[in-house]
């Protein structure tokens, strides 16, 4: 009993750790309330640098909050807002450069999720500016990089230093993106103890409500003859 109890405690603990990691990853984000929806903006790949692709990355919900489940191993959106790329447009802004107009796509396996993909060559403050309809209702947000937000798109040190007219080396070239990858894969481990973190718990919740359903049969059981000697 005691050893059922306590696997289901540690499963608790487990996805609660793994949910404070997510809920870390999804801090580079903003999520804003736009009338009957939920907006979650920020870049799709995170840190971003200057000169690698990247894009939009946008989610929407029906209600106050987003609500996920775990389909198939991977954590989906439960209350998603479904083809909004139909009525909706965004654009990239950075400075005072001409706005960036995004082609809006859905994310395969991810209702409610969209992408924007472009090449931010810029370090700094990036603006999304989402805009249009959503069932009837009027779309006109702007979303900054700030502390409160998603990052600014950061600049990855070139070694050995290159001088403005010579382009960078293939050598170069192979490190700016091994270490953009590590970035990613740390983000991505993440996101898989989440997901494991969530499954472990509804699993350790699961045998600790079974194991304190038996013991209150096992006592039943027990009493019930205590009762009928004493008649």
């Amino acid at each position: 009993m005691k050893k059922k109890l306590y696997v289901g405690v540690l499963g608790c603990l487990v996805a609660l750790c793994a949910l404070l990691l997510t809920t870390q990853s999804a801090l580079a984000h903003e999520k804003r309330h736009v009338g009957k929806y939920t907006f979650v903006v920020g870049f799709l790949d995170e840190p971003a640098y200057a000169n690698i692709k990247n894009g939009l990355d946008l989610t929407i919900c029906n209600g106050d909050a987003c609500t996920y489940t775990v389909t198939d191993g991977q954590k989906v959106v439960s209350n998603p807002v479904e083809n909004a790329e139909q009525t909706l447009k965004a654009e990239a802004i950075q400075g005072g450069a001409q706005p960036l107009p995004l082609t809006v796509e859905p994310r395969w396996a991810n209702p409610g999720k969209y992408a924007g993909y472009f090449l931010p060559t810029t370090a700094g403050a990036y603006t999304f500016h989402i805009y249009g309809t959503l069932n009837g209702q009027q779309i006109d947000e702007k979303f900054t990089s700030s502390p409160n937000g998603f990052s600014e798109v950061g600049q990855i040190t070139a070694y050995p230093a290159t001088t403005k007219n010579v382009s960078t080396s293939a050598a170069d070239t192979s490190a700016l993106a091994q270490q953009v990858k590590d970035a990613q894969n740390s983000a991505q481990v993440a996101s898989t103890l989440g997901i494991a973190g969530i499954v472990v718990g509804v699993v350790g919740m699961a045998l600790a409500a079974f194991a304190f359903t038996r013991k209150s049969r096992v006592v039943q059981a027990t009493q019930e003859p205590a009762e009928s000697l004493r008649g």
